[in-house]
């Protein structure tokens, strides 16, 4: 089994990249060292980081970051690209985790099930005919993927056809347990994300992708309890402003020993952070007032203010929401 990550474009995604590595040393309780593909364009940020750890690097040039986005031009595209390549090079299995992840369990319990027949993402979010109720404009490149798969069926590399249903679900693509054998199902998935993308301009296309052939061909299963992915553009400032204290210079000059157990404190406190954290909180607040949610909006305001009552911005916000929450009360219907 290899551990494989790509982090590329700047400081913030290098230190992603090694809370995903050292936390999947520090948690997992095997013997043996699983081997870490990390593809970068800055080899050299990691090499003290990562000392002493079973790292192979592979280059991100931006010639090959061009030919892993395809003719279309598309970023998620590279995700299979590199899974494809970690395949050949390694012979094994494969557990891929996008940067922004962490381990906060021993993943092994679940590798050891990975075969033909088993596949992991990351968790079961939505089925496809949810999205028929995302509001315009926002919803409306998911629309379009609805209507994509609803009128078409899709010819694939080897000259079969494939009918995506409206009753299958979308997987969280950010974390996969995959058996070597997928390497023969790739193909498909280069096909459908290209359709997908070119029809739809939909940024979740090689998420579909997957989650379509994995389905179909492979039982799936959700892995979030042993791995975190942060995604949300929220939780992602919260973590890069703590990586970006932790990961300094005195972390790097760590024994190998000391950079384990200090991520593997930071990795059991940090779900705790992010929902407990003020911009979260903020961001709930906000979130349950645009939909009306009121009681919601005032119950995550109140633990907000609670910890920072002096923000100009948010007391804005606030304050217009409640005015709207009082008109509501005077004059419900309107």
């Amino acid at each position: 089994m290899n551990l494989v990550i790509q982090s590329f474009g700047s400081e913030s995604e290098y230190r992603r990249a090694l809370l995903t590595v050292i936390s999947f040393y520090a948690h997992a309780k095997t013997s043996v060292a699983a081997p870490t593909f990390l593809f970068t364009d800055s080899p050299g940020y990691f090499d003290g980081y990562l000392q002493g750890l079973p790292v192979t690097f592979f280059e991100l040039t931006s010639e090959k970051i061009r030919t892993m986005r395809g003719h279309l031009d598309f970023l998620h595209r590279m995700k299979i690209a590199i899974i494809e390549e970690s395949f050949l090079a390694c012979g094994g299995n494969i557990l891929y985790a996008d940067s922004d992840t962490f381990f906060y369990s021993d993943p092994f319990a679940l590798l050891n099930m990975v075969s033909a027949r088993t596949s992991f993402m990351h968790l079961k979010e939505y089925r496809f005919e949810s999205l028929t109720n995302m509001k315009l404009p926002a919803g409306a490149p998911f629309h379009a993927f609805v209507k994509c798969i609803s009128e078409h069926e899709f010819s694939m590399p080897d000259g079969s056809r494939i009918k995506v249903n409206l009753d299958q679900y979308s997987w969280n693509a950010g974390v996969m347990m995959l058996d070597r054998t997928v390497l023969g199902l790739l193909p498909y998935v280069f096909a459908l994300t290209d359709y997908f993308f070119k029809e739809t301009q939909n940024h979740a296309s090689e998420q579909y992708a997957f989650s379509v052939i994995l389905q179909n061909h492979t039982d799936l299963h959700s892995c979030d309890q042993v791995v975190y992915h942060y995604w949300y553009r929220v939780k992602k400032k919260i973590v890069d402003d703590i990586l970006k204290r932790e990961f300094g210079p005195d972390f790097e000059k760590m024994n190998l020993e000391k950079k384990m157990a200090s991520v593997m404190d930071l990795t059991k406190e940090l779900p705790h952070i992010l929902d407990e954290h003020i911009f979260t909180l903020r961001d709930k607040a906000i979130q349950a007032f645009c939909e009306d949610k009121f009681g919601d909006g005032f119950r995550f305001s109140i633990k907000a203010l609670a910890k920072d009552p002096m923000d100009k911005v948010f007391l804005m916000d606030f304050g217009y929401h409640v005015r709207r929450w009082i008109n509501n009360v005077l004059h419900p219907g309107r």
